[in-house]
């Protein structure tokens, strides 16, 4: 953060995170710092894209237009003033349009990285040198989370392009390392993470339905591991009886789930209106990520030991 941000000096910077906001000053560096380096005029024979940049600003214009409703106009489609048409766009939309562009930008890149497979021999640059990294999704995700970062912006692009709530980076590499492993047979408890993980830190919260949906992933994984359990408290149960964990650890799982059950309007309705906070539902999926990592680890090492 800047020193006239820092101190308070500057009057157009509001106190505290940027959470339902984006001031011009954010939307005109996010241009020119990152947008502007992935562009070229496109759809102009006489137009050359001598660094193989990947989006197109006519074409890219008028995706974003299309996403923020706007009318694209004939100078849009004009090579000379193409960028300042594609620059309208972002800036004159609504607080939550910018962050749409910021999300369809990152989609955009996605669909062009086969361009830049050095494994593919259909590539359409044969030889795609490491320079070309920038151009693809995680170079940008770097980028736009460095520069939100940067001015205390509150959301940050995840792998899969989403904005969410930003959380310290050690935890948000530890909740992917966790996605990264829900496959296969894990695939259901990927669903239920993905929602309880939508439900707290993306743009619509709801604790209750988070809460719900942590332990139910963690319910779905140890009912993989143990086929016969008809429900989480009986695949603890056998958990125990198999002795693969310490039984004060064991505990903690059965406390997590006697939680959740009680919580008014999480796993079942109540006499008295839902209370769960948001902190509940934080807490909730990182005791999730913790609980399901340290099952699927137990039952490998149980596995390679038998």
């Amino acid at each position: 953060m800047k020193f006239s941000h820092r101190f308070g000096f500057d009057p157009s910077r509001q106190a505290g995170p940027i959470v339902e906001d984006a001031p011009d000053w954010l939307r005109k560096e996010y241009l020119l710092r990152i947008v502007d380096k992935l562009t070229y005029i496109d759809l102009d024979s006489r137009q050359k894209n001598d660094e193989n940049r990947p989006l197109g600003v006519k074409q890219l214009n008028e995706r974003l237009s299309i996403e923020s409703k706007r009318e694209m106009q004939n100078d849009d489609w004009d090579s000379w003033s193409c960028t300042e048409g594609l620059h309208a766009t972002v800036m004159d939309g609504t607080w939550y349009q910018f962050y749409d562009c910021v999300e369809v930008v990152g989609e955009a890149l996605v669909e062009a990285e086969p361009r830049y497979r050095t494994d593919d021999e259909t590539s359409e640059l044969f030889s795609a040198p490491r320079e070309y990294e920038r151009y693809k999704y995680p170079a940008y995700r770097d980028a736009v989370n460095a520069l939100f970062n940067k001015h205390n912006v509150s959301w940050r692009l995840n792998a899969h392009g989403n904005l969410e709530t930003a959380l310290p980076k050690d935890l948000s590499s530890r909740i992917e390392a966790l996605e990264a492993k829900l496959t296969d047979e894990f695939a259901p408890a990927r669903v239920h993470f993905a929602k309880a993980r939508a439900y707290v830190l993306g743009t619509h919260k709801d604790p209750e339905n988070s809460i719900k949906e942590s332990i139910s992933a963690l319910e779905s994984v140890c009912r993989v591991i143990y086929p016969k359990a008809s429900s989480l408290g009986k695949a603890l149960g056998q958990m125990r009886s198999d002795s693969i964990a310490p039984a004060r650890l064991i505990t903690a799982f059965e406390r997590f789930y006697e939680y959740a059950n009680d919580e008014p309007g999480v796993r079942h309705g109540a006499r008295h209106a839902p209370a769960a906070q948001l902190l509940d539902a934080e807490l909730s999926l990182h005791l999730a990520v913790a609980l399901i990592r340290y099952t699927i680890e137990l039952k490998k090492n149980s596995a390679s030991h038998g």
